[in-house]
């Protein structure tokens, strides 16, 4: 066995201002680059929140500051992941004075109906394409069968008839709500000193207070629904029907289960070479695709177990997929395939702490999820760490008896129960 990459810490400066803004900078000077990200916690409540906050998303590409920024050769752009929204931008290390400029400027936005309007535009649009995958109608039905209802969390994105009513009132309003600096992070890495860039950020964005004059209401919790089945979404005429369950999985919040819940996901359905790939695409030719992965939403995280697969072998290919994952399930990964996942997963995260966007991601996600940073270098030493027994026991989360979940596609092939 190849000894698995030795995970260090990447050179970080961290500090949390007296407006309860936390600033986070690294150096990599490997490209004459620096990037700034602005991560925001959206208070995601209903449909409508969903909407008002992605046309505040699609407001802030057009501000005249972030136009000002890309004059100067630098970009913009715009993700929500979950309930996040990010503001990233990216230039030469010269513009990293104009990156702190630019994301002060967008916490102070005013909007105007013009700029709304066609935010509104461009954000229904993108709504329509995206909800007109097929891939997004699953996992809606998905998060509907998981929690009993579809969080708008859990959205892929908002609907665009709910986008279409959003107002120049509601978007300003809601930046009152959520552009809060005790409830956001900046991360700054590139070609510059991570302390100086801290002390930059700092007198920057010190005057920003947020103008909500009341406590920010919280995100409702998310719990599964009790009843664990798995219900049939008819969709005529689909050439491929979609396998999708989900199960509760291990608290993120305890690096050695978290390690353990990352290994067993990789070699049940993370890689070309993971048991339901091998199964169902290369051995039975059932499948177009299959992941296990882990996904968070809110505090918690949900082990997801996906298959696209031939319309007419759906039912065959449900029977092989809950087969191999009873056997994982029961038996847990052999000492190859452990070896294996360890040497991956380690390797992926000294790949992705080579570069600016890889830290930059890294962080950010460290940051969002609520872990502590010191996690970057421990998580990869708990999977360095893992034992056959630790991954038996994670692997165990992953029996179809905890699962529930959706099969959608052409009633034509579909049973109407699944056992």
């Amino acid at each position: 066995m190849t000894a698995p990459a030795v995970i260090r810490m990447p050179q970080l400066s961290t500090h949390t201002c007296s407006n309860g803004l936390t600033i986070t900078a690294s150096a990599l000077p490997t490209v004459p680059l620096v990037q700034g990200h602005l991560a925001v916690r959206l208070p995601l409540h209903d449909r409508q929140d969903l909407a008002v906050y992605d046309v505040l998303g699609a407001c802030w590409p057009d501000l005249p500051a972030c136009a000002r920024f890309e004059q100067l050769g630098g970009q913009v752009s715009i993700n929500r992941r979950q309930q996040w929204i990010v503001l990233s931008l990216v230039g030469t290390a010269d513009l990293m004075p104009a990156i702190a400029v630019t994301l002060r400027a967008a916490v102070d936005a005013q909007y105007t109906e013009d700029q709304v309007r066609a935010a509104v535009t461009k954000a229904a649009q993108q709504a329509s394409l995206v909800t007109a995958h097929p891939a997004v109608y699953s996992a809606r039905r998905l998060w509907e069968q998981f929690y009993g209802y579809l969080p708008p969390v859990a959205d892929p994105s908002p609907h665009p008839d709910d986008i279409a009513t959003v107002s120049a009132a509601q978007v300003t309003e809601a930046g009152a709500r959520c552009l809060l600096p005790s409830q956001s992070h900046v991360v700054v890495v590139g070609a510059t000193d991570p302390d100086q860039v801290v002390a930059h950020f700092e007198q920057a964005l010190a005057s920003w207070t947020g103008t909500c004059h009341s406590a920010p209401q919280a995100t409702p919790s998310l719990s599964p629904a009790p009843q664990r089945r798995i219900v049939t979404h008819v969709r005529e005429g689909w050439q491929q029907t979609h396998l999708r369950l989900a199960a509760p999985s291990r608290p993120r919040h305890d690096h050695a289960l978290f390690a353990a819940a990352q290994a067993a996901s990789l070699i049940l359905g993370g890689s070309f070479s993971s048991r339901i790939n091998t199964a169902l695409r290369e051995r039975h030719g059932l499948a177009y695709r299959t992941l296990a992965s882990i996904n968070d939403h809110l505090d918690s995280d949900v082990l997801i177990v996906e298959a696209d697969v031939n319309a007419v072998s759906a039912a065959e290919a449900m029977t092989e997929l809950t087969r191999q994952m009873t056997e994982f399930a029961t038996s847990g990964p052999t000492g190859h395939e452990l070896d294996e996942a360890i040497g991956f997963i380690t390797g992926k995260y000294a790949l992705s702490l080579d570069s600016q966007g890889g830290i930059a991601t890294c962080v950010l996600s460290y940051l969002t999820l609520g872990l502590p940073l010191s996690g970057i270098a421990d998580i990869p030493a708990r999977v360095a760490a893992l034992t056959l027994t630790d991954v038996r026991e994670a692997a165990a989360l992953f029996h179809p008896e905890h699962m529930s979940g959706v099969v959608c596609g052409d009633a034509t092939h579909l049973p109407t129960e699944w056992s």
